[in-house]
């Protein structure tokens, strides 16, 4: 990996100067580890009444296949009207719907079925919520300061993962999920109040199209521009064939590994505790390494990890294995992010991030429910060889053609 010049270093940690960003920085942080928690509990539960890794595939498509329509809906109307009312109102959604969750915990009339469609309104809410998030936060620090505001909220993501699994394991073992759901719901007023009184840049919001055309536009733009194309099949890769893992981890702790809550929560957590670690290094050294350089070497890096939960069912390889997929996951995925934040027009910034969530988000269950089908009939083990030869495969086709993965580097704006 080669080092990048720099005109001006700036300080990595110079966003939380600026008194907005760091209190949404904090209360972000909470309410995204508590996300964590109901996101541990939820396949815990569903695999516990059912015992299908069917089931669990379905639990993690109920939770991000909103994405599809909501996060390219976000991006119109985050383009369209102010982002701050947004984030609030999908906020109230998510909380709902968690507050809901608790109500048939308490009463005990959770059912699959039920659990499923509370779960498609929260994450019809979190999809709309995350990708107006990411918009938003270029209204929060000064333009200079943007890719290190994306390295540190990507920071604050993984800081989350750590957390919120190791506090869910325990949660799980000694109060049960209903606890893991109280806590979730609450979480979110903290960081609603603090939107509620940011002050954000202004920026020149678009004059309505029309839904369709306006998202028509937003595609477009990125099909003619390479690095924003790159960015996006790279993620798309890693969400199906690396992060699609993840929901099937409950049925690996189960049937492979031999462990209980608390044993899944850490090998949930240690994903986390390995994406900090990485998010950490790339905060402070990211401009020496271009960004093509961290997204080629975590695509080989990603492989590693998969194959090594592949091939064993020793739990504490298994540990190692997941951790190797998180540190990776944070190389390829701050990479591509960066990239299309500092590289797309202000205009449409919410489409564009909109496309490019919907990759990271809305194929996630994708490769759960494929991984789920066919784990029911092969074996997870065999499931997660296959997508561990998916990842090399492209890390290989990646690497050959480092050319288009360079287009991820550098920070010039791309013309409409």
């Amino acid at each position: 990996m080669r080092s990048r010049p720099t005109a001006r270093r700036r300080g990595a940690l110079e966003p939380l100067r600026y008194r907005q960003f760091t209190a949404c920085w904090i209360t972000g942080t909470l309410a995204h580890s508590a996300n964590w928690m109901q996101t541990i509990a939820v396949p815990f539960i569903v695999f516990e009444i059912t015992g299908s890794a069917t089931w669990l595939g379905a639990a993690a498509l109920a939770s991000q296949a909103p994405a599809l329509i909501a996060a390219p809906l976000a991006g119109v109307l985050s383009d369209r009207y102010p982002r701050q009312w947004i984030l609030l109102l999908t906020n109230l959604v998510k909380a709902s719907a968690t507050f809901g969750l608790y109500a048939l915990w308490w009463f005990d009339e959770l059912t699959p079925w039920r659990i499923l469609g509370l779960l498609l309104v929260s994450g019809f809410g979190a999809s709309m919520n995350i990708t107006c998030w990411q918009s938003f936060v270029a209204q929060i620090v000064p333009p200079r300061s943007l890719p290190a505001a994306i390295r540190l909220n990507s920071m604050q993501f993984n800081l989350s993962r750590a957390l919120g699994p190791a506090l869910a394991g325990w949660i799980l073992a000694q109060y049960g999920a209903g606890t893991a759901f109280l806590i979730n719901g609450c979480a979110y007023f903290p960081f609603m109040i603090v939107v509620m009184l940011v002050r954000p840049r202004a920026v020149e919001f678009s004059a309505p199209l029309g839904a369709l055309r306006e998202l028509r536009v937003g595609i477009q733009y990125v099909l003619d521009h390479r690095p924003l194309w790159v960015a996006v099949v790279t993620v798309a890769v890693v969400s199906v064939f690396g992060h699609g893992l993840q929901p099937l981890a409950a049925g690996l702790a189960s049937d492979v590994f031999g462990v209980g809550e608390q044993g899944f929560g850490w090998l949930m957590s240690s994903v986390g505790l390995a994406s900090v670690l990485s998010s950490i290094l790339i905060v402070l050294v990211a401009d020496r390494v271009t960004r093509s350089g961290w997204a080629a070497t975590g695509l080989f890096i990603y492989a590693l990890g998969v194959m090594t939960i592949s091939a064993t069912d020793i739990y504490a390889v298994g540990l190692a294995g997941y951790a190797i997929t998180g540190l990776a996951h944070v190389m390829v995925n701050i990479s591509c992010s960066t990239a299309i934040q500092v590289k797309v027009s202000d205009a449409l910034r919410g489409r564009v991030v909109s496309i490019y969530m919907t990759s990271v988000i809305a194929l996630i269950p994708v490769g759960a429910q494929v991984g789920g089908l066919v784990g029911d009939w092969l074996g997870l083990r065999t499931v997660v060889f296959g997508y561990g030869l998916g990842l090399l495969a492209y890390a290989f086709v990646a690497r050959r053609g480092l050319d288009r993965l360079r287009a991820l580097d550098g920070d010039r704006v791309l013309a409409r």
